[in-house]
């Protein structure tokens, strides 16, 4: 006997109804994996913004910025008062870096003469930002960990203030690589080219600086910014210096 009370149409689309709700079901938890998995390949990469300029951490120079202030493209507030580095007439190594007053938000900042770092600028209206002298010993560096060619987001501040001299010149810079006294003496010239090759391709490729204006030099653990004896001093050796090209 057939029971009439359910019309067979809709009997029949019953299961397929069910079958439906559970393709969706299946749908949006493989969505929400998806998304968890993605999220997570993000972390994995160091695509982070801790402070939320929208600058991520991994190419962030100023990783703790203010919060709701407009920031430049490496993250770094944006200010009336800019840093950049000089290098002193008759010197070839990038040496300096300074605060330099603006005259407004337009204007483009421009590197201290010789003669205006043995005095304070006097002629500084009261309230308004004076020069910052600078000593001569001021060498710009990059370190790194022992036996490392990364380039550690605590060294991404030099990074902006050698681009800040390149953005202020037309100068070209060589990149001279070295190490601490650890290691055989081959292994040590291949670390610090390493160094010096990594950060030109931060330059290049971060910064868009124009490959031609770098070159590369290795000096292993021939050229000790100081002693080797204790970590201290290693750490110190660990490094990338900027010699600016004579013509």
């Amino acid at each position: 006997m057939i029971d009439m009370s359910v019309p067979r149409a809709y009997a029949r689309k019953m299961p397929v109804r069910s079958s439906s709700c559970a393709a969706k079901l299946s749908l949006g938890l493989a969505g929400v994996v998806c998304g968890l998995c993605i999220s997570g390949a993000a972390l994995a990469l160091g695509w982070v913004d801790s402070d939320l300029d929208g600058v991520p951490d991994i190419k962030d120079a100023c990783p703790h910025t203010r919060s709701n202030v407009v920031v430049d493209a490496k993250g770094c507030e944006i200010r009336r008062e800019a840093m950049v580095c000089v290098a002193p007439k008759g010197a070839q190594l990038l040496t300096s870096c300074e605060p330099v007053v603006q005259a407004g938000q337009s204007e483009q900042a421009k590197p201290v003469k010789s003669s205006d770092r043995a005095r304070p600028d006097k002629s500084a209206k009261q309230g308004e930002p004076v020069k910052t002298l600078a000593s001569e010993s001021n060498i710009v560096r990059v370190y790194f960990a022992f036996g490392s060619a990364e380039v550690s987001i605590d060294q991404w501040r030099q990074l902006a203030k050698v681009h800040s001299f390149l953005s202020a010149s037309d100068a070209r810079l060589t990149l001279v690589g070295h190490t601490d006294n650890i290691g055989s003496e081959a292994v040590n010239l291949s670390l610090s080219r390493q160094r010096a090759e990594r950060v030109k391709q931060i330059f290049v490729q971060d910064y868009g600086v124009k490959a031609e204006r770098l070159s590369i030099v290795a000096k292993g653990a021939s050229q000790p910014a100081t002693d080797n004896d204790g970590p201290g001093g290693r750490a110190l050796n660990r490094r990338v210096e900027f010699m600016v090209e004579t013509r």
